[in-house]
């Protein structure tokens, strides 16, 4: 039988080896690798040798976010269960949002990671009510915001090369700080940028700006 092969990234040497343990002790579960950190994770990582990855969300500087960028970039089969999460739905609903396709909560332990897993290969991931109400409020309000939208070819040719990186940042969700940081320019020109985006896409607010690329130029 064909085990499911796995990758774990946590900072806690001590997490690592009980998680490996743990999930070994299921015959149809295979522990390829421990690792530390997502950029240790990208050096080992091929294109079918990995079938989940578990990635702990006390990993600093938005590493998770990282790694299911790279994973959607890359067309990566390999799917993503988010662990130690804070039980805060609209933290969980960023994971899921960015690729994540389970997740499971700080209190829950490693002794539920396996049950996740296999709830996932099962197609029926494990989420709990509060979560499923808030799964279903954003869904509500992509309806509200995407009624009548309608991106335009020719006003997105008249954006700038800085503008097009902003608009990209905007559309993977991250805030004026993290814009800043990643194109080494100052919070408050990120603002300049976000402003002039707007009236030349003629939107109304950033949600409708992070949207456009999602909904075709």
């Amino acid at each position: 039988m064909t085990r499911t092969r796995i990758f774990i990234i946590h900072e806690n040497p001590a997490r690592l080896r009980q998680a490996a343990t743990l999930l070994n002790a299921h015959r149809h579960l295979r522990v390829l690798h421990l690792m530390s950190s997502v950029h240790e994770c990208f050096a080992r990582l091929g294109v079918a040798n990995c079938d989940f990855i578990l990635v702990s969300a006390t990993l600093p500087n938005e590493e998770v976010r990282k790694l299911l960028k790279y994973l959607r970039q890359q067309v990566m089969p390999t799917k993503v269960i988010v662990t130690d999460v804070p039980n805060d739905p609209q933290q969980i609903l960023t994971y899921i949002a960015a690729g994540a396709v389970g997740y499971v909560l700080v209190q829950e332990g490693v002794g539920a990671w396996a049950k996740q897993i296999e709830a996932v290969c099962s197609g029926q991931p494990l989420v709990s009510p509060a979560m499923a109400a808030a799964m279903m409020e954003h869904l509500a309000r992509l309806s509200r915001l995407t009624t009548g939208f309608a991106p335009q070819s020719r006003l997105y040719a008249n954006l700038t090369r800085r503008e097009h990186e902003v608009l990209r940042l905007l559309g993977e969700g991250h805030p004026n700080r993290v814009i800043a940081n990643q194109l080494t320019i100052t919070v408050g020109t990120v603002k300049n940028h976000v402003h002039c985006i707007l009236t030349k896409l003629k939107l109304s607010h950033r949600k409708a700006a992070g949207m456009y690329l999602a909904f075709g130029k």
